[in-house]
C-alpha cells in the first residue's frame, strides 16, 4: 500500500493528484468518500486534476471527456468530429483506497 495524502488534504468535493510508482492518480472527495482512478485522461493526455469535479463525474480540462470517479468508467465521450480526427477516450483503470489513521492509502 501507498499513502498519498491525509483525510485532510482533501475536503469533501475536490480531488487532487499525485505521482505514485511512476503513475499519476487521482484522489476525489465525494460526499466523504474517497475514491482514486488514473489522473491522465485516456483521449490526449488531459491531466484530470486540472479538470473540474462535479458531484461524482471529473471533466478533462482538454476535451470534456467526463469519467466516474467511483468506477473510471466513461460516461461522457468527446464529440462525434472529435472521435473521428483523434479517437475516442476509454475507461481509466480504478484503485483500492484504504484509510487508516486519518490518512489516505492506495493499492496498486
Amino acid at each position: 500500500m501507498e499513502k498519498l495524502c491525509e483525510l485532510k488534504d482533501i475536503s469533501e468535493g475536490t480531488m487532487k493528484g499525485f505521482s505514485v510508482q511512476e503513475k499519476q492518480i487521482l484522489i476525489a472527495n465525494v460526499s466523504g468518500n474517497f475514491y482514486a482512478i488514473d489522473a491522465i485522461c485516456t483521449h490526449r493526455g488531459g491531466y484530470l486534476p486540472d479538470g473540474k469535479l462535479s458531484n461524482n463525474l471529473v471533466i478533462c480540462p482538454v476535451h470534456g471527456t467526463q469519467y466516474d470517479v467511483t468506477t473510471g468508467k466513461v460516461i461522457k465521450n468527446v464529440s462525434s468530429l472529435m472521435k473521428f480526427l483523434t479517437g475516442e477516450a476509454s475507461d481509466l483503470n480504478r484503485y483500492e483506497v484504504f484509510i487508516e489513521d486519518n490518512s489516505i492509502f492506495i493499492e496498486l
